[in-house]
């Protein structure tokens, strides 16, 4: 049951990121950021994480994630994730997933070339570079956990026929995350969530996805935060 919501300050994208999920325990908002109660291991978890690795989430779009993987826990499929940078979402998502198998992509050299609907000044080519063997020894710790290096989906083979109940993408430009749509909508079982990150940011990653679910029934759902969020129908 969703607690009764205090709000201090008017956020216009908050009730969107409650379709398709049940998400618990919210009850106010503190000096602009989402405090849910009874959910420490969240809190502290995500402590943890800014303090072992480069960690670019927000506050709020970690629970998102976290609430996401462990809510999706009934549809029946595996987890992937492509970006994850350092691994600080990764481990997220790893602490949620239960037994599920998880399939982790990143180029582990940075950003790829950028294209004409790619705008942002904040990065270039070969931004948010990171180092496999650490990421790989900072997951090491969990079960069921494939990490895969290069440019998806060149890297797609091992999942090709596989089935997925969530899906996080955070690949900053529009190519990557048209390529990743994609191949992962048709993999993506009834009920499934597929999570991005920069859509409310990056103007790529907004028409990547606007131009894939224009004739699709699902809708773009904006969170708190920069992302959004897609619950297959």
């Amino acid at each position: 049951m969703i607690k009764k919501f205090i709000t201090k300050s008017k956020i216009l994208s908050f009730p969107r990121m409650l379709i398709g999920l049940s998400i618990q325990n919210l009850i106010s908002m503190k000096n602009g950021v989402i405090v849910f109660y009874d959910n420490e291991h969240i809190n502290n978890l995500i402590k943890q994480i800014k303090i072992e690795v480069h960690f670019l989430l927000g506050d709020s779009e970690a629970h998102q994630i976290y609430m996401a993987v462990k809510n999706t826990g009934k549809i029946v499929g595996d987890i992937a994730e492509v970006g994850c940078y350092s691994g600080g979402s990764s481990k997220l998502i790893c602490e949620a997933k239960g037994n599920k198998s998880f399939y982790v992509f990143d180029t582990f050299e940075g950003l790829p070339k950028l294209t004409k609907n790619d705008t942002s000044k904040d990065f270039e080519e070969g931004s948010f570079f990171a180092d496999f063997d650490r990421v790989k020894w900072y997951l090491s710790n969990y079960s069921n956990v494939h990490i895969y290096k290069g440019l998806f989906p060149s890297t797609s083979k091992p999942i090709e026929d596989k089935r997925f109940s969530f899906v996080h993408l955070d690949v900053d430009l529009y190519e990557s995350t048209l390529d990743c749509l994609k191949f992962f909508y048709p993999r993506m079982n009834k009920g499934g969530v597929l999570i991005s990150h920069d859509y409310a940011q990056l103007s790529g990653v907004r028409k990547a996805f606007d131009e894939f679910f224009k004739d699709k029934q699902e809708p773009i759902i904006e969170m708190s935060g920069t992302q959004c969020l897609i619950v297959k129908l």
